[in-house]
């Protein structure tokens, strides 16, 4: 397992595969969406670029969904809403640290093969998906058609700050 990390974002993949060069797009999407969101606290946030295999076991396993997709999150706690710690009701047993936000999980190839299909840069669609599963575990949603326009709206704002990567 290869890993990069800065300021409390650890990025881990697996050795087989050469996806350092993602890790600077993530690192700067994840601190842009905390940024914006006016998190000040260091969170600690576990982020694994993955293959659509182990996506489509996670996926799967976890929300019943038999096929990949391009990002999953998992919260450690249960008390986040629009970006607000409310409650520190922990999801796991034991769990004392605030500080642990969560997980991201990132198909590297799904995200690629989207960013063929929606014609933009692999970068540009890597750093959208990060930033969408961050806003996840900061307890944003898009259940509902108006939690789906503030997470979108969201998610756009944020790009607009990080463009000159793409």
């Amino acid at each position: 397992m290869l890993r990069v990390t800065k300021n409390n974002i650890n990025i881990s993949w697996d050795e087989n595969y050469d996806w350092k060069d993602f890790s600077n797009i993530v690192l700067k999407s994840i601190f842009s969406t905390l940024k914006f969101e006016s998190i000040e606290k260091r969170l600690i946030i576990d982020v694994y670029f993955i293959d659509n295999n182990e996506m489509k076991k996670l996926n799967d396993k976890h929300l019943g969904n038999n096929y990949e997709t391009d990002v999953l999150s998992f919260n450690y706690y249960e008390g986040w809403k629009n970006g607000k710690l409310l409650t520190n009701h922990g999801l796991f047993p034991g769990e004392e640290n605030l500080n642990e936000l969560g997980e991201l999980f990132l198909s590297i190839p799904k995200i690629l093969q989207q960013a063929k299909e929606n014609d933009v840069s692999s970068l540009k669609e890597l750093s959208t998906m990060a930033i969408h599963g961050t806003l996840h575990l900061l307890g944003y949603n898009h259940e509902v058609l108006n939690e789906e326009k503030i997470m979108f709206s969201k998610t756009d704002k944020i790009l607009e700050g990080i463009t000159e990567e793409f």
